[in-house]
């Protein structure tokens, strides 16, 4: 199963607008996006630069505690995201989990929903628990041979 099918299969059980896949990767780019799924009408962040991922409030916290953050209304979440997520993209609800790789976390799964709060269920906190775990085993994969 592909990056792009992973994050197609957690928008449909968590009901989200957007779900992404960073892997940190590419030498000189910070956690680019491997892979999105957008619900209709919900712009792409994809190609967005200004999105600095490691020095936000929210990566840092994931970072430290190794686990899904969760946060049912961003408007006045702590850690705080960063504005442009909520400003430019209307993300108003959010789950971000660490993608860890010997020890350390290399990529980062997020699940928005917009265009208001939301308390996200305990279904769809072990959903994303469930990718996360996935796309690990995916990267400990050998790559396959040209």
């Amino acid at each position: 199963m592909t990056f792009q099918a992973l994050m197609e299969e957690l928008l449909e059980r968590t009901g989200a607008s957007r779900t992404t896949l960073r892997i940190d990767d590419e030498p000189g780019v910070e956690f680019p996006i491997k892979a999105e799924a957008l619900a209709s009408g919900i712009d792409s962040i994809a190609g967005d630069p200004t999105l600095r991922v490691r020095v936000s409030a929210t990566f840092q916290w994931v970072d430290r505690e190794r686990r899904v953050l969760v946060q049912d209304d961003l408007r006045d979440a702590d850690p705080a995201p960063a504005p442009q997520l909520v400003e430019q993209y209307g993300a108003r609800a959010q789950m971000l989990a660490p993608v860890v790789r010997g020890g350390e976390v290399v990529g980062l799964v997020s699940v928005h929903y917009a265009p208001g709060p939301r308390q996200w269920t305990e279904d769809e906190i072990s959903a994303v628990e469930e990718i996360v775990e996935r796309v690990e085993r995916a990267l400990e994969e050998p790559a396959p041979e040209a």
